[in-house]
């Protein structure tokens, strides 16, 4: 018993066959629709090809050398840093959709277009599985109809779109849409092949990225818990889970890298000390759970000691991790290039606003959760809910980025307040209480409302937030696709660009870059922040050691303002001030708009 009036409980029945027919019939018109809806507005970015990350572009960029002959097990860029390459730590799971999709209408429409075309729609197949995971946990909740507002709000949430949208083709997507099938597969399901299901989706996210590790464990440790309390009916979802984690990251890993790699430890991707960790994890809840202590105290002891034996493996395996993956950086690229990057830090690293807008909606959500809890017959699932939200929010307290997944988790939770509200409103003959319960349970349950609001409510209006606005704007103008393909009027040479600038410049030019922002290549990485602030002839020396024969540098770039405030009279500061050394040559091209292009006298 809930305690409340039957008319204000509910319960979900099991849904007719035709039923079911009409939920995903209108399932995949909703993302039609979305689809449509974004695409025309994203249609601009579309066009003209512009990708609004670093990431996309390399993403691309990795694509295309696999897809020119360059091995499935090498992920290295050679047109960064060359002759050794840029090391990358990426997935190349990630690139074969994109490549499936070019490669399917290349020969109807060309090799450009077929490229715009995969990264236009790829991501909307990742956000649409993100979508039909977040419906399918609210069905399970509180029914079909709520489960396609539910699936219309994920295609539409801010924080979702941030991960994935149109001409949004890192892994950010691929991962949201792990992260909800996991959930989905572990909600109010007490079925162990579920539990297989969501192990096999943690071991494709991890795999893709290892910040799909904390919510990993985060589960686990609910499947536990879950086990110490209800020991017969919770027996063996936990082994289910760690065990198919474990085998799921060996199977990927074999896929992704073949018999090398074996003897490497890496800190930024899936290693076999990460897939000991999973295997002595399963292999104790196996122990614990044959065992199975009467004593609930017991069955925590033997869980705690297959956790605590599962942390001494990775931390003698992998002493160089302890740090993290940024942990090898020297103290200048940490600070003015790790640092620099929101996403990557925690909440109180943010800006009000961004921080308003990864925290407000799951905190509405786990309200939700409660009231959802109580008004619901069957409180297993929403416990299941809850449980994971408040993990995935905590994980967005300390990493930023994985506030698009907490968000998205959070909309089956906030959508208890609307069959809430119809109740309440029951009570209320007047039509003001009931249209204010209306409106205010709309509010909290839409994503992009909770936003704005939040982004109300936290004021900023700082004049160095408007400047800084206006120069990305100016930067973004310099690297559109036509401008960067007016330095092919050159023959194809080694540029030193910002690090944030070389993805664009090896995808829309035939250039090669001197190095850019990704954490395996530290002391490249280093020396371009080490000439922006050196003076005229350090700087020509860094330059000359890595052979660039031209510089090229946009306008407002936000790697050469950081680097001119932290040194006002090194290089940096000199070029922006368009007063550059006598050893740099300007070069004017026609078609090159904007951007400032130098040869170097050596």
């Amino acid at each position: 018993m809930t305690g409340l009036p039957e008319a204000e409980r509910f319960t979900v029945r099991p849904q007719p066959a035709t039923g079911s027919l009409r939920y995903s019939l209108a399932l995949a018109g909703i993302w039609l629709a979305g689809c449509a809806l974004l695409i025309l507005f994203f249609w601009s970015d579309i066009g003209n090809a512009p990708f609004s990350d670093p990431d996309d572009y390399m993403r691309l960029a990795e694509v295309r050398a696999w897809m020119a002959g360059q091995s499935w097990f090498d992920v290295t860029q050679y047109r960064v840093n060359p002759p050794h390459g840029l090391l990358m730590h990426w997935s190349r799971l990630v690139d074969l959709p994109l490549a499936g999709v070019i490669a399917l209408l290349r020969p109807f429409l060309g090799a450009a277009q077929a490229e715009t075309v995969a990264c236009a729609i790829v991501p909307l197949v990742s956000l649409g599985a993100a979508a039909v995971a977040v419906a399918a946990i609210t069905r399970r909740l509180m029914g079909s109809g709520i489960a396609l507002l539910a699936m219309t709000f994920c295609m539409i949430a801010p924080e979702a779109l941030w991960a994935a949208r149109p001409m949004r083709i890192d892994h950010h997507g691929w991962q949201l849409a792990c992260g909800a099938a996991m959930a989905w597969a572990l909600i109010g399901n007490r079925c162990p092949r579920r539990a297989v299901l969501a192990g096999l989706l943690a071991a494709l996210w991890v795999h893709i990225s290892l910040e799909g590790l904390p919510f990993t464990a985060a589960c686990g440790a609910w499947l536990g818990l879950r086990w110490i309390v209800q020991p017969v009916e919770e027996r063996w979802r936990l082994p289910a889970f760690l065990g198919t984690a474990a085998v799921g990251s060996l199977g990927f890993f074999l896929i992704a890298h073949g018999g090398a790699l074996f003897d490497r430890t890496f800190c930024d991707a899936v290693s076999p000390v990460h897939m000991g960790m999973l295997a002595l994890a399963a292999i104790g809840s196996v122990i614990a759970c044959r065992v199975a202590p009467s004593h609930w105290l017991a069955r925590g002891a033997l869980l705690g000691a297959a956790a605590a034996a599962a942390g001494l493996l990775y931390k003698l395996g992998a002493p160089q991790c302890e740090n993290g993956p940024f942990g090898a950086l020297d103290p200048l690229t940490y600070r003015l290039w790790y640092l620099a990057i929101p996403e990557g830090l925690p909440i109180w690293r943010q800006t009000p606003q961004a921080a308003a807008l990864s925290i407000a909606f799951p905190l509405v959500g786990l309200v939700g959760c409660f009231v959802g809890w109580r008004r619901a017959e069957n409180k297993s699932a929403w416990l299941d809910l809850g449980a994971l939200l408040l993990a995935a929010t905590a994980i967005a307290v300390l990493l930023a980025r994985a506030s698009a997944f907490s968000n998205a988790l959070a909309i089956p939770a906030a959508l208890a307040f609307l069959p809430a509200a119809g109740a309440a409103m029951r009570r209320f003959s007047n039509p003001l209480p009931r249209v204010l319960l209306g409106a205010g349970a709309g509010l909290l349950a839409f994503p992009l409302a909770i936003d704005l609001i939040a982004l109300v409510t936290v004021h900023s209006g700082q004049a160095e937030d408007r400047n800084r606005d206006v120069a990305l704007a100016t930067a973004h103008e310099c690297m559109v696709p036509a401008n960067l393909a007016a330095l092919d009027r050159l023959p194809a040479s080694l540029i030193l660009t910002p690090m944030d600038e070389a993805p664009a410049l090896i995808v829309d030019s035939h250039h090669d870059a001197v190095g850019s922002g990704y954490h395996r290549n530290p002391q490249v990485m280093h020396d371009i922040l080490a000439t922006w602030m050196a003076d005229d002839a350090t700087a020509r020396l860094l330059i000359v050691s890595h052979g660039a024969a031209y510089l090229f540098h946009c306008p407002g770039d936000a790697e050469m303002r950081m680097t001119a405030r932290e040194a006002p009279d090194g290089f940096a500061a000199q070029l922006n001030a368009g007063k550059a050394p006598a050893w740099l040559r300007p070069v004017s091209l026609p078609g090159l708009s904007a951007g400032r292009l130098y040869a170097i006298q050596r």
